[in-house]
């Protein structure tokens, strides 16, 4: 029966009792009910992807989609994981080459939503930090915290696709962005991010140093405020942990 339901092919009636006939129209409920489903499960994660391709495309992309990652799990939350991937080669959308990465935005929105509800790093314990320790410390970026960079718009296309949308969708979509996806409290938020702090939250993602993280950012982007900056990060709950150097070896 699970076959039957994958495969729009097969007819197996010869499970059920009664006329074939009335099975076979039985049966393509089940089947419906399934490509629902999988598109409600996809939509949920990816609506302004739903709202770019419009009802009857993202249906049809939905049951290819399945067919190809069919999900292995019970909470459909995660069955959209590979479709940012998918997108990338999917020919249906090849004039519409920044589809992917408005994926790969949503996701990253999707997950922050679902992530972790661990507290982020408060401001008193970076300052009970000794000021020498802080620039070789570690930061750990909370788990709900993602970096999409794109050369493409995304940022703009999230923003026009939301309800109370002011600003509409741009007229020239290849154009370089850096998004920031997180959950400062209890909704997911994205926002663009300058070339200086977005190579430094980069930098700390690797796991380098702090002090080596904002002078990537100022190497990137001469104005950079590092002060500004690092308060705004901890307002936004970016920082998970703050480890500074253990051992004499550790210092440079």
């Amino acid at each position: 029966m699970a076959d039957g339901l994958l495969d729009a092919g097969t007819e197996p009636v010869a499970l059920f009792r009664g006329p074939a006939a009335v099975s076979a129209r039985r049966f393509a409920l089940y089947r419906g009910n399934l490509t629902a489903n999988w598109q409600r499960a996809l939509a949920g994660a990816y609506p302004v992807l739903e709202a770019l391709v419009g009802d009857e495309f993202f249906r049809a992309l939905a049951r290819r989609y399945a067919h190809s990652h069919p999900c292995r799990e019970g909470d459909l939350n995660h069955f959209g994981a590979a479709l940012a991937a998918f997108l990338g080669d999917f020919g249906g959308l090849d004039d519409y080459p920044y589809m992917a990465d408005v994926a790969r935005l949503e996701w990253a929105l999707h997950r922050a939503h679902y992530g972790s509800d661990e507290a982020p790093l408060a401001p008193a314990a970076l300052a009970a930090i000794e000021p020498a320790l802080l620039g070789e410390s570690r930061i750990a970026l909370h788990p709900t915290v993602a970096l999409i960079a794109s050369k493409w718009a995304i940022g703009h296309i999230w923003r026009a696709h939301q309800p109370a949308a002011t600003e509409p969708l741009p007229y020239e979509l290849h154009a370089a962005c850096r998004m920031i996806v997180h959950r400062p409290r209890w909704r997911a938020e994205c926002r663009e991010a300058g070339i200086g702090e977005f190579a430094a939250l980069q930098a700390l993602a690797r796991g380098e140093h702090l002090g080596d993280a904002l002078e990537r950012a100022a190497d990137a982007e001469s104005d950079f405020d590092p002060g500004a900056t690092v308060a705004r990060w901890l307002d936004e709950g970016l920082w998970l942990t703050a480890t500074p150097p253990t051992t004499q070896g550790e210092l440079r």
